[in-house]
């Protein structure tokens, strides 16, 4: 965050296409639907001191101590003691929602830290968040690349709190390599995931997530944030390299495109987002 910059004005949003997300569970479908939001402003002096003050809460939590505690363990184990990278989807409406504003503080908390330089996306962001996260020195991926960032070679923490399990599940494929172990997943706790599905004998298009949880270190976030729904579920993931050495080298080889065709998935694809950004154009022209 620059220091010498300060918001102080207000703006009001022009006719947006809007999504219901459901954070408890990862289940749920996103949905658009055409509202009017006009009367919705954003003061950017009030979000940058109710971000501050969530940060604050969020660093002196213990939930802050044990994710902290634990990434410097993990990293320790991966011979590393940086975060180079963080890459976070799915963090939503951070002006408005109070879960996302927590968790958004908790990025800032990471970036902090780590000195890490941030890649985020969202599309639900509206224009006026997107400004605000360039503020923070964010940088706002510009196209939907539905979870399929590939990481560079240096350490990178895919921050994806309550974040689609396909979305995850794109992450992986996308990344499909020993080169994971320079990853570090804080996000929907793989083990309940694949857990849910054993219970109820289904079938899932979620294949990268279940192929590898057999060779994920994961570590359990007590949820004990003052506000249950911010954090829970969420634990550590961590590709250690001794790991990561005990898969047979053909386990990569098998590399499929993910396919939902059957499934109902829960985010917006590309070509959905192409089509509500032209709504978006098309609402603006009018106004």
């Amino acid at each position: 965050m620059r220091d010498s910059e300060e918001f102080k004005f207000v703006t009001r949003r022009k006719k947006r296409i809007s999504h219901v997300r459901n954070i408890r569970h990862t289940s749920s479908v996103l949905t658009t639907n055409d509202i009017d939001d006009g009367s919705l402003n954003i003061n950017y002096e009030t979000l940058t001191g109710k971000l501050l003050e969530a940060e604050s809460e969020v660093r002196n939590s213990s939930f802050a101590d044990n994710v902290f505690y634990y990434l410097k363990d993990s990293l320790t184990s991966l011979n590393s003691s940086d975060i180079s990278d963080i890459l976070c989807y799915g963090l939503g409406h951070f002006s408005s929602h109070r879960s996302s504003k927590y968790q958004l503080a908790l990025l800032l908390s990471l970036k902090k830290h780590y000195n890490s330089q941030i890649h985020i996306y969202d599309p639900v962001f509206s224009p006026e968040e997107i400004k605000f996260l360039k503020w923070l020195d964010f940088n706002v991926i510009t196209i939907n690349e539905e979870g399929k960032h590939v990481i560079r070679n240096n350490i990178t923490l895919a921050y994806m709190p309550h974040c689609s399990i396909h979305l995850i599940n794109n992450f992986l494929y996308a990344n499909w390599c020993k080169n994971l172990n320079k990853c570090i997943l804080l996000t929907n706790s793989f083990s309940i995931v694949t857990d849910s599905l054993r219970k109820t004998n289904r079938s899932s298009p979620i294949d990268y997530i279940i192929r590898i949880q057999p060779y994920v270190t994961e570590i359990t976030l007590r949820n004990n944030f003052i506000y249950e729904e911010v954090f829970n579920d969420l634990s550590i993931h961590t590709f250690f390299e001794h790991d990561i050495n005990k898969i047979p080298e053909n386990f990569w080889n098998i590399r499929e495109k993910p396919c939902y065709q059957d499934a109902e998935i829960d985010y917006l694809t590309a070509k959905e987002t192409e089509e509500i950004d032209a709504k978006n154009c098309n609402k603006q022209d009018e106004t």
